[in-house]
C-alpha cells in the first residue's frame, strides 16, 4: 500500500487546485512542525474516522476553499489516520474501523468518495456538482422542514412566519389567525403539523394543502375552520382524504360550503373509514346536504363524532338526518344545535333515539322545538338505553315539555342519561321537586333557566339568549374591548386592515378573534345591525363615532335624570 504523508496529501490537492497551494501550505506547515512526526507502517489502512457532529458535512461546503479548510482541520485533528506502531490494539481505533466497515459492507462506498485503488477514503474525488448545489442538498436533506419552509417562502414571495419556524419541530401546536392567505398555506403545507384555523387560505390555499397532504403519513388532524375555502376547497380536501388514510379528525367549520360541497364531502365519508371526527358547523347546509348526510349515517359505521350545528337544516332536512341516525350504528356524538328542527324535526329525532343504541351525546338546542316536540323526545327517551347527554336548551318547550322529558328519564329503568341541559328554559316547581329526587337517587345533573313564578304564562314565552345583549350591544362591546385592553377607536383601526375606513362583517369577525375577545357570531351580527345605520353591510368611521356619542349621551342621562337630551343641559 502506498503511504501518503501529510505533505504528499497537500501536494496532491495543490496540484488540482494550484491557486490555493501557496496560501494553504504555509499555514499548514506552521501547525504541522509544532507536533511530533509519526511514520505510518505498511500494515495500516487509511480509513476515515467518524467525524463529530460539530464538523461540517461534505454537502455543506460550497466552495473549494471551504473544502480545503475542512480537510486541513481533519488532518490537524488526526481524523485521517493510519495504524501506528504499538497502537494497533487501541479500542477506540478498532471500534471506529469496525463501525465504518459495517456501514459499507460491500466495500463500495458512496460515489466519489474512494480512489480507484481503494487506498484512501477521502472526499478529494467528490463531484463538483455537490459543491455547486450544496444549498439544494441541504434543503433536500432537511429533516425539520425549516429549510423547506424558508425556501418555498422565498420562491413565492411570502414573508416567513417566525412563530411557525420557532415551533416547527414541536409535536403539536396551534397557529390560529395568523393571516396566512393562499400562498402562506402553500408554504406551510410542506412541513405541516399544525392547526391553521382562521387564516383565510381560501379555495386556492386548500388546493395547495390537499396536494401536499395526499401522501402525508404523519398528519392525523386537519383543522381548517374559518378559512373561506368554499366548495372548491372542500372538493380538494375531500379528494385528498380518499388517498390519505392517516387523518382521523377533520374540521371544516365556517368555510362557506353549501349543499354542493356537502355532497362531495359525504361521498368521501362513504368510502373513508379512517376518519372518526368531522366538524362542519357554521356552513350553509340545507335539505339536499341533509339527505347526503343521511346516507353517510346509514352506511358509515366508523364515524365517532359529527358536528352539523349552525347550518340551515330545517324540518325535512332534520327528518332526513333523524332517519339516518335511527339506523346508524357507531356514532357517539352528534351536534345539531342552531338549525330549525321545529315540531316535524323533533318528532323524527324522538323516533331516532328510541331505536338508536350507540349514540352517547345529542345536542338539539336552539332548534325552535315546541312543547309537543318535547313530548316526542320524551317518548324516545322512555325506551333509550344508550344516551348519556341530552342538550335541548334554548327551545320554547312550554311548561310541560321539560317535565315530560324528566319523567321519561325517571320511568326508564335502563336509562343512562347523566346530563340534561335545559339552559334558558323555565321549569315548574313540580319539575324542580322531581329533579331533586332523581339527583339523590341516581347520577344525574340537570341545568335549566330557573323556576317560573305563578304569575307567568310560560306557555307563550319564547326565549332570546341575546336579550340582555340586544339592550345595549355597543356598550357591551366597549366593555369587552376594555377588558381586552382596547378602545373603540383602536378596534376600528385594527379591524380595518385594508385602510378604506370601512369594516365588513368578515373583517369584524376576524378582528374580534385576533383580539382574543369572547364575542359570538350572533353577538357580532347584533353589533353590526346596531352600528350599520345606512344598512350597506359595513360600518364606517362616521357610524362608529355616532354610536360612541350616543353611548356616552345615554350614560350621561342615566347618571343625570334631569338632563335635557336636546340641549344636553340639566333642567
Amino acid at each position: 500500500m502506498t503511504e501518503l504523508s501529510e505533505d504528499n496529501l497537500l501536494n496532491h490537492l495543490a496540484t488540482q487546485h494550484g491557486h490555493f497551494e501557496k496560501k494553504r501550505t504555509t499555514s499548514f506547515k506552521s501547525d504541522k512542525d509544532s507536533e511530533e512526526r509519526r511514520t505510518p507502517t505498511q500494515r495500516g489502512s487509511a480509513k476515515l474516522k467518524r467525524i463529530s457532529s460539530s464538523a461540517k458535512s461534505a454537502h455543506s461546503l460550497s466552495s473549494i476553499e471551504d473544502k480545503f479548510s475542512a480537510l486541513s482541520t481533519l488532518i490537524q485533528d488526526r481524523l485521517l489516520i493510519t495504524e501506528f506502531p504499538g497502537r494497533n490494539s487501541a479500542a477506540g481505533r478498532i471500534n471506529d474501523d469496525d463501525a465504518f466497515e459495517e456501514e459499507f459492507p460491500d466495500e463500495t462506498p458512496p460515489s466519489g468518495r474512494v480512489t480507484k485503488e481503494g487506498d484512501y477514503d477521502t472526499d478529494l474525488e467528490m463531484d463538483y456538482d455537490d459543491w455547486l448545489h450544496a444549498e439544494k442538498i441541504l434543503i433536500e436533506e432537511d429533516k425539520t422542514g425549516e429549510r423547506k419552509y424558508i425556501d418555498i417562502c422565498n420562491k413565492t414571495g411570502v414573508i416567513p412566519v417566525s412563530y411557525f419556524v420557532r415551533h416547527i419541530q414541536n409535536k403539536e401546536f396551534e397557529m390560529k389567525y395568523h393571516g396566512l392567505g393562499p400562498l402562506g398555506a402553500k408554504a406551510i403545507a410542506l412541513p405541516l403539523r399544525v392547526n391553521i384555523e382562521g387564516n383565510w387560505i381560501e379555495s386556492q390555499g386548500a388546493i395547495y394543502l390537499a396536494q401536499m397532504l395526499a401522501n402525508n403519513i404523519y398528519l392525523t388532524e386537519l383543522h381548517l375552520a374559518e378559512n373561506k375555502i368554499g366548495n372548491d376547497g372542500a372538493k380538494a380536501i375531500s379528494e385528498m382524504l380518499l388517498k390519505n388514510d392517516m387523518i382521523h379528525t377533520v374540521d371544516l367549520s365556517g368555510n362557506d360550503i353549501d349543499d354542493n360541497g356537502a355532497e362531495v364531502i359525504c361521498s368521501t365519508l362513504m368510502k373513508n373509514t379512517t376518519i372518526k371526527h368531522v366538524y362542519l358547523s357554521k356552513n350553509s347546509f340545507e335539505e339536499r346536504a341533509a339527505i347526503s348526510f343521511k346516507h353517510v349515517l346509514l352506511h358509515n359505521e366508523s364515524l365517532d363524532t359529527i358536528d352539523l350545528s349552525w347550518n340551515h337544516i330545517r324540518t325535512r332536512g332534520a327528518s332526513a338526518i333523524a332517519e339516518g341516525l335511527q339506523e346508524n350504528f357507531g356514532l357517539k356524538t352528534i351536534n345539531l344545535a342552531m338549525n330549525g328542527f321545529s315540531l316535524m324535526g323533533s318528532e323524527a329525532i324522538g323516533k331516532a333515539i328510541k331505536q338508536n343504541r350507540t349514540l352517547r351525546s345529542l345536542d338539539i338546542s336552539h332548534n325552535r322545538i315546541p312543547q309537543d316536540g318535547a313530548k316526542h323526545i320524551a317518548k324516545g327517551l322512555s325506551e333509550n338505553d344508550g344516551l348519556q347527554e341530552l342538550k335541548i336548551g334554548s327551545n320554547p318547550l312550554g311548561s310541560e315539555g321539560p317535565l315530560n322529558i324528566l319523567q321519561a328519564i325517571e320511568k326508564n329503568d335502563i336509562c343512562t342519561v347523566t346530563e340534561l341541559d335545559l339552559s334558558n328554559v323555565l321549569v315548574t316547581e313540580e319539575f324542580q321537586e322531581l329533579q331533586d329526587k332523581l339527583e339523590k337517587d341516581r347520577i344525574l345533573t340537570v341545568t335549566h333557566g330557573g323556576i317560573a313564578g305563578e304569575l307567568y304564562n310560560i306557555q307563550s314565552i319564547t326565549f332570546d339568549p341575546l336579550h340582555d345583549f340586544r339592550k345595549n350591544p355597543v356598550g357591551m362591546l366597549r366593555d369587552i374591548a376594555k377588558e381586552a385592553g382596547y378602545r373603540m377607536i383602536d378596534l376600528f383601526k385594527d379591524f380595518d386592515k385594508d385602510g378604506n375606513s370601512y369594516i365588513s362583517k368578515d373583517e369584524f369577525v376576524m378582528g374580534i378573534k385576533r383580539a382574543g375577545m369572547q364575542v359570538s357570531v350572533r353577538q357580532i351580527e347584533v353589533i353590526m345591525e346596531k352600528l350599520d345605520t345606512n344598512k350597506d353591510g359595513c360600518v364606517d368611521y362616521a357610524e362608529l363615532i355616532a354610536a360612541e356619542r350616543e353611548l356616552r349621551r345615554n350614560k350621561l342621562e342615566q347618571n343625570n335624570p334631569k338632563l335635557d337630551r336636546k340641549n344636553s343641559q340639566l333642567v
